[in-house]
């Protein structure tokens, strides 16, 4: 992994994680997977952040799987048990640590987000995309089948009869269609994306860090879930929640009608 391969900006609580490797369109290549790992692994270690946004830069957000090294291994003639695993570790490295991740994370698509691009996307808490952005399930178009847990969060966003035409045509949609879908959260007109996506990223990283993961994570362990387990996590969630500094802060702004500061804490 070069240093450069994925870059690392934190600011105002904010940290940004940049796919850079705009001449392969940010695809998941070796370095692209390696760096985002790591930083990841190092905002983990900061105290100072209190949000995660994930994008790409040079017009891309992630162009999917590295195809280019496909075809190397292909030819290299991998055996079936290897493939299957490094297919495994790219998904535990990138999607299942995002949606496993400590911290609200939000992916800010501007460009190609197409293939493994969309997993990496949809692991996040919520997709942001211009609507000028380009989405798709490209797989069938290199004789591919879904993964990196695409499969999972495309059906969950807008039901199995739409995943399945996503995956069996390979259609492209922009990001319009796409928030029309219910497949990501917003999309904003290209000239505004940036001021418009800021304030809603903005908006969570003043939030209350711990109460906020607690709540999305407690979203995505509903499903399948009943209505006991729910109640019981929401409730041990409630009490962690209880015990910080920004659940004070709340109650205080609330008696002194005014807006809460909170620390992330």
């Amino acid at each position: 992994m070069s240093a450069n391969d994925v870059l690392l900006e934190v600011e105002d609580g904010i940290a940004t994680i940049t796919l850079n490797q705009p001449d392969r369109m940010n695809a998941l290549s070796e370095g692209i997977r390696t760096g985002i790992e790591a930083r990841l692994d190092e905002v983990s270690d900061r105290d100072d952040a209190r949000v995660v946004v994930l994008e790409g830069s040079g017009g891309a957000f992630c162009a999917g799987g590295d195809v280019k090294g496909m075809g190397e291994k292909s030819e290299g003639g991998v055996p079936d048990h290897e493939r299957t695993q490094s297919i495994v570790d790219l998904a535990e490295a990138v999607p299942v640590k995002l949606y496993n991740y400590e911290l609200p994370t939000i992916a800010k698509v501007d460009g190609y987000c197409v293939g493994a691009g969309v997993g990496v996307a949809m692991a996040c808490d919520l997709v942001l995309a211009s609507e000028d952005a380009t989405f798709g399930l490209a797989f069938r178009n290199i004789g591919l089948t879904l993964d990196l847990a695409t499969s999972l969060f495309v059906t969950r966003a807008v039901g199995p009869y739409v995943a399945k035409e996503l995956a069996l045509t390979g259609e492209m949609i922009d990001g319009e269609h796409a928030a029309s879908l219910g497949l990501i959260n917003h999309a904003y007109d290209a000239d505004e994306f940036e001021a418009q996506a800021g304030d809603l990223i903005e908006q969570v990283a003043t939030g209350p860090t711990v109460a906020l993961h607690e709540s999305v994570t407690n979203i995505d362990r509903s499903y399948n879930s009943t209505i006991r387990e729910v109640v019981e996590r929401e409730a041990k969630s409630q009490n962690l929640a209880s015990s910080t500094r920004d659940h004070q802060e709340g109650i205080e702004a609330f008696g002194a009608d005014r807006d809460p500061s909170f620390e992330g804490r």
